[in-house]
């Protein structure tokens, strides 16, 4: 059986992101198609790409205070209630709708604990090992024993047919960088959400390898990894220049420090950190220049440092804003989630021995954190009129617009009423998807 663990506080974060934002995904898709004309079926789909085992032995902290819970389940099965949930909810707002999901693993082993989860939460009614998805019925659930990687092409003839909209999850295990050329294959196309994990903590160590010579062939395999994953060598000439002495980033960042500031190792690791992020996203951004991505690093459950990155995509500029949202109170789950954490581990007992007086959750309260300030009314105003001053545009429009701010939908929704109430706009009732803004 394959390594069941406890699941730590950034993998319950990605969770939570994970199943927040297939709710929007699902609900802001059927709240446009609800008064659409063509009544024909839609379809959803659910794909992930490296799905694992499916379950975790608890949370960290539980294991931490050696408490007996029962097992949590993983990306697979929340994809799958969060497709039967939109089925409820299509179904009272009256769009008739089916969906599928599609799990994929590659290691035999785990492919069969897969099975074993699967059935265990109450799927195996839905179960079909099958690669020719279109012979799915409505809410079955194909389970594949392969490289997803590998198998791209078949899954793009599934999720790109029409009246169709997919959400794909590419979450690696292990610490490895996901082949660009399968990555862009599938953020390109229209009505398909990404959610990528950019397993940032290996990348480091392995720029270090990147400088070495004569590496022996499975080291220069986990090198070429990620050359696979960026596309390019790009990577690595980030790696040589910040090996330099005296190297351009440095002298980047002293405009902004002072050139009297003495840079610490953890400030040269940032400087770091930055410059790889900045030219993955530059990666994703040079496939489609349509597309609005998302981004947010989770840290370790007990370091200070980022372990990976999510990167989100979409072409839904509604999505896109409420992504932020998302990924504004995923940090603050993470502030939460870790300082529990800490402070379980240092009233834990020892290894083996039960907690007579385990922590209750009003004892786990962190202090609130310093939350960083929003954009007001007027500023996000301001932005809408510098741009939209003397025109007649939809809601639509106006989101589009904004798609690659970090505003939350509810924000642009109140500087709107702010401006009408201003004389500055003019649109009846709720500002909602097609209404007519007409900017003085």
């Amino acid at each position: 059986m394959a390594d069941l663990r406890p699941r730590d506080t950034q993998t319950k974060v990605k969770h939570e992101i994970l199943s927040q934002y297939l709710d929007v995904w699902g609900g802001i898709i059927i709240g446009g198609l609800k008064n659409s004309k063509r009544k024909t079926q839609k379809h959803f789909i659910y794909v992930d790409c490296f799905s694992y085992l499916g379950k975790y032995s608890g949370e960290k902290e539980d294991s931490v205070q050696n408490k007996s819970v029962d097992n949590i389940y993983g990306s697979p099965i929340i994809g799958v209630m969060a497709l039967d949930r939109l089925v409820n909810f299509a179904q009272k707002m009256g769009v008739n709708i089916r969906v599928n999901s599609v799990l994929i693993e590659k290691d035999k082993k785990t492919y069969e604990e897969l099975i074993k989860t699967l059935s265990e939460a109450g799927f195996s009614n839905r179960l079909v090992e099958i690669t020719d998805f279109h012979n799915l019925s409505s809410g079955q659930i194909a389970i594949v024993n392969a490289d997803s990687t590998t198998i791209a092409n078949k899954l793009l003839a599934y999720t790109t047919q029409p009246d169709t909209w997919a959400f794909y999850l590419i979450d690696p295990y292990g610490p490895s960088g996901i082949p660009r050329n399968f990555v862009e294959k599938i953020i390109r196309q229209e009505r398909h959400d990404v959610m990528i994990n950019f397993i940032y903590e290996d990348l480091p160590r392995k720029g270090g390898l990147a400088l070495k010579e004569n590496l022996k062939p499975e080291l220069k395999q986990q090198v070429d990894n990620w050359s696979n994953a960026f596309g390019s060598e790009d990577w690595i000439n980030i790696v040589r220049v910040l090996s330099e002495q005296d190297n351009k980033f440095i002298e980047n960042a002293e405009k902004e420090y002072g050139n009297e500031h003495q840079f610490t190792s953890e400030e040269i690791a940032d400087i770091k950190e930055q410059k790889f992020v900045e030219s993955y996203l530059e990666v994703l951004s040079s496939i489609d220049s349509s597309l609005a991505i998302k981004l947010v690093n989770l840290k370790f459950s007990d370091k200070d440092r980022t372990i990976f990155y999510l990167f989100l995509t979409t072409h839904d500029a509604n999505g896109a804003l409420a992504l932020n949202e998302i990924l504004f109170n995923a940090k603050l789950l993470e502030y939460e989630l870790r300082y529990r954490l800490q402070l379980v581990k240092r009233t834990a007992p020892p290894p083996g021995q039960p907690h007579l007086f385990p922590l209750q959750d009003n004892e786990l309260i962190p202090p609130k954190p310093e939350s960083p300030s929003r954009p007001t009314n007027e500023e996000i105003g301001k932005v809408l009129m510098d741009r939209f001053s003397g025109q007649q545009v939809t809601k639509k429009d106006i989101l589009k617009e904004l798609a690659n701010t970090f505003y939350f939908r509810s924000e642009v929704d109140k500087a709107l009423r702010y401006l009408r109430k201003q004389n500055l706009l003019e649109f009846e009732g709720n500002p909602r998807q097609y209404t007519s803004f007409t900017f003085h």
